[in-house]
């Protein structure tokens, strides 16, 4: 690795932490925010409804981001859409702070997400297109351990502002951001754009293409199902367990939840890949989708508890958020340069699209149930019996170049 190497790579890097962040301060936003704009008893009886909504159309917007701005990655250059998409995403975070409405909030959730979608597609190509082909899985580590570092990150700044202050939270999440696109202006740009944009026909026309496709697609659409689950409905099992605590004492419980939770998460993007590169991606992935909802309901099956949640969802985070860490490893890995961050885009996103409903469904659950968060989750996790059939039809792809 060179210095312009890794200065790409930290870059990159940056864009996703930030990008993570910004997700991971909603969450923490998310219950104050609607308490004050809906009050806290029509709250009690559809806020978890209302907060599956907005996440709904959050996902919707990631993957609409990821698609174009994965295509435009493919023309631009990856260097040019990376800045687009964090500017984009850090001033819509930003804006957030100004919302009066719960469906306000949503519709400025969902032009984020844009920005959000597109930084994955672009970043991920260009760090594997940069790296020396014997650093691909330690790059992907490197890059996915944002999944651990944004949320630790939007934890600081939840315990850094008073209880409920959750306009301070999207301002905080404006700016480090800002700082990226700056630092980013002074990278040189990767790999040149194909000279012909992509003729998307040519998918069409090639069975192995179309089969990569839709493998990747299978794999994106439960690995980012699962990987939200978790993070997003983590403060919504902290109220339900931590009934008897202030709110000051919650909100300084889930910051301390959630730096274990990602713990786990860290640990994860690391161990996956060193394993891929031994015993290659198929099992890894499948082994993955096998303990991730094990280890999720033996952490809530006896309900939720302040312990068990400290403890054990690290646990579930190492399975269920670490194996990202595989996305950026094997997508690329499926596709040809011209296809290549158009391609990652597509099946990282198509996860979005897919899953779009689940959040909204697990909130009808929740509101339906009284609040009880635990049923829902655990449904949600079934998700992940649809990646091991999508198993059975992917390439092995370890030890093999990058497809030219």
């Amino acid at each position: 690795m060179n210095r312009r190497q890794w200065t790409i790579l930290i870059v990159a890097w940056l864009g996703w932490v930030f990008d993570i962040m910004d997700t991971a301060l909603f969450n923490f936003a998310k219950g104050p925010m609607l308490k004050e704009m809906m009050g806290e008893a029509a709250y009690r009886v559809s806020g978890a409804a209302v907060e599956g909504r907005i996440q709904m159309l959050f996902l919707v917007g990631w993957s609409i981001g990821g698609l174009v701005f994965g295509i435009l990655a493919d023309r631009w250059g990856r260097g040019k859409t990376l800045v687009v998409t964090i500017l984009l995403y850090s001033a819509l975070t930003g804006l957030t702070a100004l919302c009066q409405t719960p469906d306000q909030v949503m519709w400025l959730r969902f032009f984020t997400a844009f920005g959000i979608g597109g930084e994955w597609a672009a970043g991920a190509a260009l760090v594997a297109e940069t790296v020396p082909a014997d650093w691909r899985a330690r790059a992907s580590s490197y890059l996915q351990s944002a999944a651990a570092f944004g949320p630790w990150l939007a934890a600081l700044a939840n315990i850094s502002v008073p209880a409920g202050n959750w306009r301070a939270l999207f301002i905080l999440g404006a700016a480090p951001a800002l700082l990226c696109v700056f630092i980013r202006m002074r990278v040189p740009e990767g790999p040149a754009p194909a000279r012909v944009p992509p003729n998307l026909r040519l998918v069409f026309q090639d069975k192995a293409l179309m089969r990569n496709l839709a493998v990747a697609c299978g794999l994106g659409i439960v690995g980012v199902t699962g990987a939200g689950i978790l993070p997003f409905w983590l403060p919504n099992l902290v109220d339900q367990a931590g009934k008897l605590l202030g709110e000051e004492a919650k909100r300084d419980f889930l910051s301390l939840n959630t730096f274990t939770l990602h713990i786990g998460t860290l640990a994860g993007v690391f161990v996956f890949p060193w394993l891929a590169q031994r015993f290659g991606r198929r099992p890894l992935f499948a082994i993955f989708f096998v303990m991730a909802p094990t280890m999720t309901a033996l952490a809530l099956a006896q309900g939720p508890n302040l312990d068990r949640l400290l403890y054990l969802l690290p646990l579930a985070s190492f399975f269920s958020v670490g194996v990202s860490s595989g996305f950026v490893l094997y997508f690329p890995e499926l596709f040809p340069s011209w296809f290549r961050a158009t391609g990652s885009g597509v099946a990282y996103n198509a996860g979005r699209i897919v899953s779009a409903p689940i959040p909204a469904m697990v909130g009808i659950i929740i509101a339906q149930r009284g609040g009880d968060v635990i049923p829902g989750v655990l449904i949600a996790s079934a998700i992940y019996a649809f990646g091991l059939i999508a198993l059975v039809f992917a390439p092995e792809t370890k030890g093999k170049p990058l497809p030219a």
